[in-house]
C-alpha cells in the first residue's frame, strides 16, 4: 500500500540509473513462451537544493518466466523520500512491496492461480502487510497483440501495525487479519511493435464482520528505444476503505523514467 503522503509529492521525470534485481511487476513487456527467465528494473533518484532540501529514491524490478503451460511472475518496489526545511526534517515516504503469482493453463481459455504478497509502509504505520491469494481466471482475449483476462477467487489478508496501532472501525489495532472475496481483471496492449500499454484493476472485500474493501489500479505503456532500453510512464493507485483519520484511504503514484531489460 502507498504512503498517504505520496499524493503530495509525487516523483515526476524520474530517470533510471541502473537494474540488478530480478522481480515482476504486472506492468512489463508480454514475454515469448520459451521457458526463459526474463528480467527489467531500474534506480531512481530526484534530488533538490535551496530553501527546500529533499531526496527520492525508488527502485523497481521485476522478473517473468512464460511457457506454452504456465507463467511465474516475480515483482519488486521500494520508495524512499526525505523533506528538509530550516530545522525541519520530514520522511514523506518509506515503502516497499513484494510478491509472485504463478498462472497454470486449465484449458485454452481457463486458467488457476496462486499468488502471494508483501508489503510495509512506516508512514501508514503498516509494519508488514500479508496476502495469499487463490483463483481462476478466463482468457476473455488471447492474440498476438491483445491479452485480456478475468479472475475472482479468495485471499487472506494479514496486517501487523506499527505501535501505537491504527484506528479500524473505531478500535485501536496492532493487527488485523480477515478472509477476502476478490475480483479483478488485466490486460496486455501491443500499439505497435514499439509501444506496449499495461493495466491491471483488481478489488478485494472482507468476509468478516469488519469487512472493508481494497482496490488497485496499475497501468503502464512503455515505448522500446532499442532491445534493451524502454521509455516507461507507470500510473498507480491504491485504495483502501478501512483507513480512518490521520491515514487516507487513497493513495495514487506517478512514475516516468527508462527501463532496463535483462534476459531473452
Amino acid at each position: 500500500m502507498k504512503s498517504a503522503s505520496l499524493g503530495k509529492i509525487i516523483p515526476v521525470n524520474l530517470m533510471v540509473l541502473s537494474a540488478t534485481v530480478c522481480s515482476p511487476c504486472a506492468l512489463g513487456d508480454e514475454p515469448p513462451r520459451d521457458g526463459l527467465w526474463r528480467a527489467n528494473g531500474g534506480l531512481a533518484v530526484t534530488l533538490s537544493a535551496g530553501n527546500t532540501r529533499s531526496q527520492s529514491l525508488s527502485l523497481t524490478a521485476d522478473a517473468t518466466r512464460r511457457t506454452a503451460h504456465d507463467k511465474w511472475s516475480l515483482y519488486a518496489q521500494a520508495l524512499g523520500s526525505r523533506a528538509e526545511s530550516k530545522d525541519l526534517t520530514s520522511t514523506t515516504a518509506n515503502q516497499w512491496s513484494a510478491g509472485a503469482r504463478y498462472d497454470h493453463n486449465l484449458s485454452k481459455r481457463m486458467f488457476g492461480f496462486t499468488g502471494l504478497d508483501f508489503g510495509r509502509d512506516v508512514i501508514r504505520l503498516l509494519r508488514l502487510r500479508s496476502v495469499a491469494s487463490l483463483g481462476l481466471g478466463y482468457h476473455l482475449i488471447n492474440t498476438n497483440d491483445t491479452q485480456w483476462d478475468l479472475f475472482g477467487g479468495a485471499s487472506y489478508r494479514g496486517d501487523e501495525y506499527i505501535d501505537p496501532g491504527v484506528l479500524v472501525r473505531n478500535q485501536l489495532r496492532t493487527k488485523f487479519n480477515s478472509a477476502e472475496a476478490m475480483i479483478g481483471e488485466d490486460s496486455t496492449n501491443t500499439l505497435t511493435p514499439s509501444t506496449t500499454f499495461k493495466q491491471r484493476l483488481a478489488a478485494s472485500h472482507g468476509l468478516n464482520s469488519d469487512g472493508g474493501y481494497r482496490a488497485t489500479f496499475d497501468a503502464s505503456l512503455s515505448v522500446a528505444i532499442n532491445h534493451t532500453m524502454s521509455l516507461k510512464v507507470s500510473l498507480q493507485d491504491r485504495y483502501d476503505s478501512l483507513a480512518e483519520t490521520p491515514i487516507k484511504p487513497n493513495d495514487l503514484l506517478f512514475f516516468t523514467g527508462v527501463n532496463v531489460k535483462f534476459g531473452g
